[in-house]
C-alpha cells in the first residue's frame, strides 16, 4: 500500500499534463477554437460579406459543391461561394461533429440554404464536411470544403 500515494500523484500529474496539452494558444481547446472559427465563417456569409467569408480560406483551398467541378482558383472560389453570401440568401450550418489532431481539424453537419438562382428562389438542405488547417498565426483556415444536398437532383422523381 505504500505505492498508493506515488501512483495517485503520477496519475494526477498525467491528467494535468493532458489537460494542458489539449489547450491551444489563445485559450480554449483546439476543438472550441475550431467551432468558434466556423461560427465566425457562418456569420460572414449571413452578413452577406463575401470578401470576409473568402478570408477563411487557406491558400490552395478547394471547394467541392454539388453538380460542379472542384473550385480551386481564386475566381472559381469567389464565383462558387458568391451565391451563399448574395443579398437575399439565407444560410445556416452548424457542426454536429468536430475533431482535431495536430494542425488539422474537421467539422461536419447539416446545412440549410435559401438563395436566388436566375431569379428563381431555391431552397436546399444537406450536409457538409470541412477540413481546417491551423495556420502559423494560430488561426484555423479551410483547406477543403464539400457539401451535398439531401434534395432530389433536378429532373429526378
Amino acid at each position: 500500500m505504500r505505492f498508493r500515494i506515488p501512483v495517485v500523484a503520477v496519475c494526477l500529474a498525467l491528467a494535468i499534463m493532458a489537460g494542458a496539452q489539449a489547450k491551444q494558444s489563445g485559450g480554449g481547446s483546439a476543438e472550441s477554437q475550431l467551432r468558434a472559427q466556423e461560427e465566425a465563417w457562418l456569420k460572414a456569409f449571413q452578413a452577406h460579406d463575401l470578401n470576409k467569408a473568402l478570408g477563411f480560406l487557406a491558400p490552395g483551398a478547394v471547394a467541392m459543391a454539388p453538380n460542379a467541378p472542384p473550385a480551386k482558383t481564386q475566381k472559381e472560389l469567389h464565383d462558387g461561394y458568391a451565391p451563399l453570401a448574395a443579398p437575399g440568401a439565407k444560410i445556416n450550418f452548424k457542426a454536429d461533429y468536430v475533431a482535431v489532431s495536430g494542425d488539422l481539424g474537421v467539422s461536419s453537419g447539416p446545412y440549410q440554404l435559401t438563395m436566388m438562382d436566375n431569379g428563381k428562389k431555391v431552397e436546399d438542405k444537406g450536409k457538409y464536411v470541412t477540413v481546417w488547417k491551423k495556420q502559423g498565426d494560430g488561426s484555423w483556415k479551410v483547406v477543403r470544403d464539400i457539401f451535398n444536398s439531401d434534395m432530389p437532383a433536378p429532373g429526378s422523381k
